[in-house]
């Protein structure tokens, strides 16, 4: 419980830092880093932030009209397929706010996982997908992320 409270503290921080570096351009041809579909509409994040340390994968970002974040993490060694759904024992967690309203996969209910391709220092590649449940803010229902993907350098 404490290193999910320990993650979920780390993801918000990033989730609100400023940055990430990445060689996208921004422009709308550019593809983004970071993107998915959640609750079947596309998404994307051209400047997400991200971070490898102590064995903590965290990733973070939010679209150009600062509508939308979303964010995850969970511990990791190497490449592989990691849980971050409910009740998983790498600390794993996907979380999306939508305005002011907030969905984890933390809680009861919540489901997915991250696949990373490439984890390195600075520089993670992979595919994500996740149902996230109500929690915060009077979300309700489910949040349902699917096609994640990212490339990002840092």
């Amino acid at each position: 419980m404490q290193a999910t409270r320990l993650l979920t503290i780390i993801v918000f921080s990033l989730a609100t830092a400023c940055g990430g570096s990445t060689t996208v351009t921004g422009t709308d041809n550019t593809p983004a880093p970071l993107s998915a579909t959640i609750d079947g509409a596309a998404w994307s994040s051209h400047l997400p932030s991200a971070s490898y340390t102590n064995n903590l994968v965290v990733v973070a970002g939010v679209d150009n009209a600062i509508t939308t974040t979303v964010t995850f993490g969970f511990g990791a060694t190497a490449p592989g397929t990691y849980s971050v759904g409910f009740a998983n024992t790498n600390a794993g967690t996907g979380i999306v706010v939508k305005g002011g309203k907030s969905w984890g996969t933390s809680l009861q209910g919540g489901t997915g996982s991250v696949t990373l391709t490439t984890l390195t220092a600075h520089h993670l590649v992979g595919t994500f997908t996740f149902n996230a449940v109500a929690s915060g803010g009077g979300a309700t229902g489910t949040s349902v992320v699917t096609n994640g993907k990212f490339d990002i350098t840092f």
